[in-house]
């Protein structure tokens, strides 16, 4: 299918396996939450509650635009 230009990418203008590949690190970073169970705030940690923490953290810029 072709869509303005792009072949093999969705509304958003990802390919199938771009999806599959962030939705995979979802899933890790969840997995690795539920395996260390509640544990304090570290920088280097990448389970999805310390990965939320750092976004909350991290001061966006002006007129930021994100979207998933």
């Amino acid at each position: 299918m072709k869509r303005n230009g792009a072949i093999n990418k969705t509304a958003w203008g990802f390919k199938r396996s771009e999806r599959m590949a962030i939705i995979e690190m979802m899933d890790a970073s969840c997995e690795l939450a539920a395996k260390k169970g509640a544990h304090p705030f570290r920088n280097d940690c990448n389970c999805i509650a310390c990965v939320n923490k750092r976004k909350r953290l991290l001061e966006k810029p002006k007129n930021w635009k994100f979207r998933m």
